[in-house]
């Protein structure tokens, strides 16, 4: 996840790159309003939070908020634009290129930026980790999480094409312990209904539960017999499953009493599946079996 910030650095980066060389290209100032729409754009991509695509949420807070942050950038370009004038002049430093390659780059920071992270998923990551670093709370019953427990609630509202990756991040942050086990089972008590979607929760769930990396100590229970539930019939979820789990399986067989039974395994084997889908699962409940007898 560092990685993808220091990408997202350098993708924003380029957002205030393009006035800087405007002005060393001596453009006018015509073009400054180019540059603050741009950013603007940047804006409403990246902090769809912030810049509600639904009208009715404009509260007045919002549109202060806004105004101030457009306000902000329009400064930002204007100091940067002068700069480049600045530099063009005094230091003889003029750039002799067509005026759409600085509009160009400014452009490129907003896709980029959207490709290296997904901000809502990483709402989501955020939220979880403020709520690690709250205060401890005083000793008493452990509340246990529902469908309408803010964390679990988070994650199924997240669209079904988020970033899978940041999915899992936000995962590993939700179910730590101590509420790690009963989220796990919110989670999967939505996810089971046959009427529900949450692609990308789902893979990212599979993700999480079959990482070869993560550590043994601490494991939610049942994690990977809950990854294969969410999996249903879904035949590409399946075999992600199936391999993914083989590989973990092999690696730390201690795990199997996690996994689903090997019989579970066998009976959703289909005559009307992949090869390579039945072939995994196939693997799968003897590596399963395997590991309860040697137990």
């Amino acid at each position: 996840m560092l990685g993808r910030k220091h990408l997202l650095m350098a993708a924003s980066s380029l957002l205030y790159l393009g006035p800087l060389l405007a002005g060393m290209a001596r453009m006018g100032w015509v073009a400054v309003p180019v540059f603050v729409a741009l950013s603007a754009l940047w804006l409403v991509v990246m902090r769809p939070a912030q810049w509600p695509r639904n009208m009715a949420r404009w509260t007045a807070a919002i549109v202060v908020a806004a105004v101030a942050q457009v306000a902000v950038n329009t400064l930002i370009v204007v100091v940067l634009f002068a700069i480049g004038r600045g530099l063009a002049g005094v230091q003889a430093i003029s750039l002799d290129i067509s005026p759409m390659i600085p509009v160009a780059l400014s452009f490129l920071s907003v896709p980029l930026s959207r490709l290296f992270w997904d901000p809502v998923t990483a709402d989501v990551i955020e939220d979880g980790v403020e709520d690690a670093l709250g205060p401890i709370p005083q000793p008493g019953p452990m509340p246990e999480p529902t469908p309408q427990d803010e964390m679990v609630k988070s994650l199924l509202a997240l669209p079904s094409d988020a970033e899978p990756l940041l999915t899992v991040d936000a995962l590993d942050v939700a179910l730590q312990p101590p509420l790690g086990e009963t989220r796990l089972m919110a989670l999967e008590e939505v996810l089971d209904e046959p009427d529900t979607d949450h692609r990308a929760l789902r893979e990212a769930l599979i993700l999480w539960a079959t990482d070869l990396h993560r550590p043994v100590e601490g494991a939610v229970p049942g994690a990977q017999e809950s990854a294969f539930s969410i999996a249903g019939h879904d035949p590409a979820l399946l075999t992600l499953f199936a391999k993914r789990a083989l590989m973990l399986i092999r690696a730390q067989p201690e795990l199997w009493t996690h996994f689903p039974d090997a019989v579970d395994v066998s009976c959703r084997i289909e005559t009307s599946s992949p090869p390579d889908l039945q072939a995994a699962l196939s693997s799968l409940a003897i590596a399963i079996e395997a590991a309860s007898e040697a137990a």
